[in-house]
């Protein structure tokens, strides 16, 4: 089942150039694991407020192989190094969540249709 990983960055006013480097040094070949993301989609807040957060989607095709992406991750020095909050990184990283996918299939046909979504008899 698809997982997708939502990180929500600030980035600081005028260093958005800053963070596009920082990303494309991250998809150098010297990051490149067993277990790849199946994509990446970067979005950025359109309307109300401010434009400096950006909301990067990186989906894995389940949930071990978000795992071993990121424990891949966690054990490279390099990439610790240029992801660790510092005073000079163009980003803050705000929140990080992931969502599995709910197929279609999923709605239980013997369920009733009279009780609120998420609260069906067993």
């Amino acid at each position: 089942m698809p997982v997708i990983a939502i990180f929500k960055y600030d980035v600081k006013p005028g260093r958005f150039p800053d963070f596009m480097t920082k990303l494309a040094q991250a998809a150098d070949p010297k990051f490149s694991s067993e277990v790849m993301p199946k994509s990446i989609r970067m979005f950025r807040s359109t309307v109300p407020g401010p434009d400096h957060g950006v909301i990067l989607m990186i989906e894995y095709p389940d949930m071990a192989a978000y795992g071993a992406r990121t424990a891949f991750e966690n054990a490279n020095a390099a990439w610790r190094r240029m992801f660790e909050p510092s005073r000079d990184s163009p980003e803050t990283l705000i929140s990080v969540e992931l969502l599995t996918e709910i197929p279609p299939d999923a709605a239980d046909p013997d369920g009733s249709d009279d009780v609120p979504f998420g609260f069906r008899p067993a």
